[in-house]
């Protein structure tokens, strides 16, 4: 008889009325379950998870459901899984490191130009598709949108725009990034433990446009940031830089 180890034996027992499970019909309601039991270290970093056909048993829904759902929190980093071994909880989070994170400011100052940061918008939003993708929530979950304009020598650097999730954040008011941009807000505030950039053009348009000073479709290059403290996405911004921008990196 092969010994089920204990944690997943925990997780498999019977949903109760004291815990509110309720039929499992989405990826959405089944990845959102999951993410509860990481949280809350009912399944610690670093050890298996139920399989899937025992998951779609325990949250009455189907294997497919299931397995859309784990995809979902692989490719964020959050579960790994490895066939004939299982699906873990990523490691990082018992590793502790700590995400040393770009900043703009920076960059500037680097170049020997005077920095400047402007707040252009904040405000509570139901999410973006991609938004609500990256940070696991659902399309109803709020979360704050800060969006924000920097500057080299007076010109345009950089336009922004940073979706946060205030559920898994300390208080956050427009106060606090008034002067402070919220990537240095977090950086300050949260103890951020990995990030994912993806690098792409796109066309500018909307407020990235007029930030940038760029007519309407004008190709640009976009950095998309996604920051996690341990296994929980904390932040996802969309960054927009002008057409003469030179992205340079060091091995």
């Amino acid at each position: 008889m092969t010994k089920i180890p204990s944690n997943v034996a925990r997780s498999l027992r019977p949903a109760s009325p004291e815990r509110g499970m309720k039929r499992m019909n989405t990826w959405q309601s089944v990845r959102a379950v999951v993410m509860e039991r990481i949280r809350s270290r009912e399944w610690p970093p670093g050890e298996l998870i139920p399989t899937e056909q025992q998951l779609a048993v325990q949250l009455g829904c189907a294997r497919a459901t299931v397995n859309r759902a784990l995809r979902e929190l692989a490719d964020s980093g959050i579960i790994e899984r490895r066939r004939k071994v299982g699906t873990r909880v990523t490691a990082t989070p018992s590793r502790r490191t700590t995400l040393e994170m770009p900043v703009i400011r920076h960059e500037v100052e680097a170049l020997g130009q005077h920095y400047e940061y402007r707040l252009t918008g904040y405000a509570t939003s139901v999410p973006t598709e991609a938004a609500m993708r990256a940070l696991q929530v659902g399309a109803e979950d709020e979360l704050v949108l800060i969006k924000a304009q920097h500057l080299a020598d007076n010109q345009p650097h950089c336009c922004e725009a940073i979706w946060l999730n205030p559920r898994v954040l300390p208080h956050l008011t427009r106060a606090d990034v008034e002067a402070v941009p919220a990537h240095e807000w977090l950086a300050r505030n949260v103890p951020l433990t990995h990030g994912q950039f993806s690098i792409l053009a796109e066309g500018a348009s909307g407020d990235c446009a007029r930030n940038l000073r760029v007519e309407p479709g004008t190709p640009v290059l976009a950095i998309e940031r996604l920051n996690w403290t341990d296994a929980t996405p904390v932040s996802f911004a969309r960054q927009f830089y002008s057409p003469q921008h030179r992205l340079i990196s060091e091995d």
